[in-house]
C-alpha cells in the first residue's frame, strides 16, 4: 500500500447520474422540501419532477418523501431523549398515589378486578364444590 492513491474514478462519480430513483429524489430533496414547505402540494412537485425527466410514479415519491421526512426528524432529535410512551390508559391520580405507597405494582390487578365484577353468567371449567351445588 505504499503506492499513491487515485481517487479520480471515485470522483468521477459525483458528475454520473445516480442509478436508483431514491438517489434522484434524495438529491433533489432540499428542493421538494422548500417546495412543500412553501405550501406546494406533492401532486405539483410530481408533476414537476416528470417535466425535469425524473420519472416517478406518485406512490413511490410520496413514500421516499414520508423516508426523507422521517430521517430529517430523526436527525434533528436529540439521542439522549427518548419519546415518551403512552399507554392510553388514564390513571387517576389516587389509585397512582395508592400504588406508589404501597410498593407494589400488580400488572393484572384491573383484570382480577374487572373479573370477580363482571355481570351475567360466568362459567368455570372447575368442577363445582358440593357446597355449591346444594
Amino acid at each position: 500500500m505504499d503506492a499513491p492513491i487515485d481517487l479520480n474514478r471515485l470522483a468521477a462519480l459525483r458528475e454520473e447520474k445516480p442509478r436508483s430513483l431514491m438517489a434522484y429524489i434524495r438529491f433533489a430533496w432540499p428542493e421538494i422540501k422548500a417546495a412543500l414547505e412553501r405550501g406546494h402540494t406533492l401532486k405539483a412537485v410530481h408533476q414537476r419532477l416528470q417535466e425535469c425527466g425524473i420519472t416517478i410514479g406518485y406512490r413511490h415519491l410520496s413514500s421516499y418523501v414520508g423516508r426523507l421526512r422521517l430521517q430529517d426528524r430523526r436527525a434533528g432529535m436529540p439521542a439522549a431523549r427518548a419519546p415518551e410512551r403512552n399507554t392510553g390508559v388514564a390513571e387517576s391520580p389516587a389509585k397512582a398515589a395508592a400504588i406508589r405507597e404501597s410498593g407494589s405494582n400488580d400488572p393484572l390487578a384491573n383484570v382480577r378486578e374487572r373479573t370477580r365484577k363482571r355481570p351475567g353468567f360466568n362459567f368455570s371449567d372447575e368442577p363445582a364444590g358440593e357446597r355449591d351445588l346444594i
